[in-house]
């Protein structure tokens, strides 16, 4: 899940003016990208801000909030696809909620990493590379902890920091009932609502119900939850991925940043029902042969598709405005 436009907004605002760091803000002097103990230090910031909602990291500024001479440019060339596959080595999740931008401060170059929130908790499953702490070594992160934002601070997670999330996740869940409920009460005199049970819906005359539909994309067209998703979109993302790279052998191979960018640039998930189904909010979306076919098509008649779709996500991403 990614920053709403308007947390973007803020978070980018937050990043080019504040003075000192917060729950939401962090600022790193210099950052050496080939240093393993430096990305596990960076890795455990960004599960921190993404498990308490969000948040944004500032290169190139120290922590009192001047202008450091650490060179930015490494930085603003990372590619989204290697941080994701980082943070994927310490936690078994390809968390790809990641967006590089360059802001100014005082009149200079800086680069934000702008974190979104996490859909649940990401836990580490392996320990992170041993830094130096005054004269003692230790791992960044423990295996099978939780970070969290505490104040300024990427700390190991308390069962305040548990409740916090569940009351957040719950005040979501909430917040989209009442909007559904408002939409009800508010249909003008004469419009049906129609009601579409699921398949544990608990009640006997209705689960398991077959329902002749053909799916397509046409608007307008009525929106209906199927009960056989996983025949018709038996793909999570991982057997999406082996589907594509075993017939184009492309190197590097494609990778979850690259179905992202297709997503955007496609509207898959809201356009494309022939292709992509996400069951609710919560859930990671599911993908079909005929998705996976339609990008090979698309590569093998335009071997720069997948470089092409990566720029035109950055440039969308990162506010930069076109020649």
């Amino acid at each position: 899940m990614f920053v709403m436009s308007n947390d973007r907004s803020r978070l980018l605002e937050r990043a080019e003016n504040a003075k000192r760091e917060s729950k939401t803000l962090d600022f790193k002097s210099e950052f050496d990208v080939t240093s393993t103990p430096e990305w596990c230090e960076i890795i455990k910031d960004i599960v921190a801000f993404s498990n308490s909602g969000g948040g944004v990291i500032v290169f190139g500024v120290n922590n009192d909030g001047t202008n450091s001479k650490g060179d930015i440019s490494t930085i603003l060339s990372l590619d989204m696809a290697d941080i994701t596959n980082k943070i994927e080595a310490y936690t078994g999740y390809q968390f790809a909620g990641l967006e590089i931008a360059e802001i100014q401060r005082d009149g200079e170059m800086r680069a934000a990493l702008i974190i979104s929130s996490a859909e649940t908790p990401i836990i580490f499953t392996r320990p992170g590379a041993d830094v130096t702490t005054g004269k003692k070594q230790r791992p960044a992160f423990a295996k099978g902890t939780l970070y969290f934002r505490h104040g300024a601070k990427s700390e190991p997670g308390n069962r305040n920091d548990l409740v916090d999330w569940r009351d957040s996740a719950l005040e979501k869940i909430r917040r989209s009932w009442m909007g559904g409920i408002r939409k009800v009460v508010e249909a003008p005199a004469g419009h049906v609502i129609n009601v579409i049970s699921s398949p544990k819906s608990g009640i006997p005359h209705l689960e398991g119900m077959a329902i002749t539909a053909e799916i397509n994309a046409t608007p307008g067209a009525v929106r209906v939850v199927p009960q056989n998703a996983e025949e018709i979109w038996p793909y999570r993302q991982k057997d999406l991925l082996q589907a594509i790279n075993t017939v184009i052998k492309k190197s590097p191979p494609v990778n979850g940043h690259d179905i992202l960018c297709i997503n955007t640039h496609l509207n898959t998930l809201k356009d494309h029902p022939e292709f992509a189904y996400k069951p609710h909010r919560l859930a990671s979306p599911q993908y079909n042969e005929a998705y996976a076919g339609w990008i090979i098509k698309e590569y093998r008649e335009d071997p720069n598709f997948f470089q092409r779709l990566r720029e035109e996500f950055k440039k969308q991403h990162s506010g930069k405005k076109g020649p």
